[in-house]
């Protein structure tokens, strides 16, 4: 099968994750991506349980395994403000990750990836509560999320993914995109980039797809109105 050498910008909700593929990276490799980084999820959720710290590391080891390699690790640094403002992102990376953040807040066909991308970044999830990625109210929220690009360049694929862990006490949490000083919060993040190894990749690619297609449930959500 072929597949065309240019491919438009695009994003995805895999778990917790904020994928977004800038353009040119082809269809193929967006879903290798996409599958590694869910396989690689789930298998951190089921290893790590509530253990926010350890879940990257199980995180990354599954994708180590997987023939993905680390190119960088940032280390983990408390957020002050905006999250986006600790993200070592470009103007074109940030800008396309906001356009993704504000389609799956207000399109109405991006509903399914907004309910995953909740249920999976939040421990708990009283999604009566939550129509949008603003979390309001009382009690405790914590959890990890994770907001990451994804380029190529002469068939090299690489993703720089930031990995945030938050932890809201008692009183209102705007979002997961904010560290607000005005009640008890406090957000961490690390950046880190990877790079994927396509000719060893494309010897596990069918494995890893039966094992996430044979557990019957999808956790890849598209975004739509880039």
């Amino acid at each position: 099968m072929s597949f065309p050498l240019y491919e438009p910008a695009s994003a995805a909700v895999c778990v917790s994750i904020l994928l977004v593929f800038l353009p040119g990276v082809t269809a193929q490799h967006q879903e290798d991506v996409r599958n590694s980084f869910e396989f690689a999820a789930r298998a951190a959720d089921k290893a790590s349980g509530d253990d926010d710290a350890k879940w990257f590391n199980t995180f990354k080891t599954t994708l180590l395994n997987i023939h993905w390699f680390s190119q960088q690790d940032g280390l983990e640094q408390e957020v002050q403000g905006l999250v986006f403002d600790s993200l070592d992102l470009s103007g074109s990376e940030r800008e396309l990750l906001i356009r993704a953040l504000n389609a799956i807040q207000q399109e109405a066909e991006n509903e399914k990836a907004l309910k995953l991308f909740n249920q999976s970044a939040l421990d708990e999830v009283n999604q009566d509560a939550i129509s949008s990625l603003l979390f309001i109210g009382g009690g405790s929220y914590h959890g990890k999320f994770q907001l990451a690009v994804c380029s190529e360049n002469s068939g090299a694929v690489a993703v720089s993914t930031s990995y945030v862990r938050f932890q809201v006490d008692g009183a209102q949490y705007r979002s997961v995109l904010y560290a607000d000083g005005k009640v008890e919060t406090k957000t961490t993040i690390s950046t880190h980039v990877l790079g994927l190894n396509s000719e060893l990749y494309s010897k596990v690619r069918d494995q890893i797809k039966d094992k996430l297609e044979g557990t019957g449930i999808s956790e890849q959500e598209p975004i739509s109105g880039l």
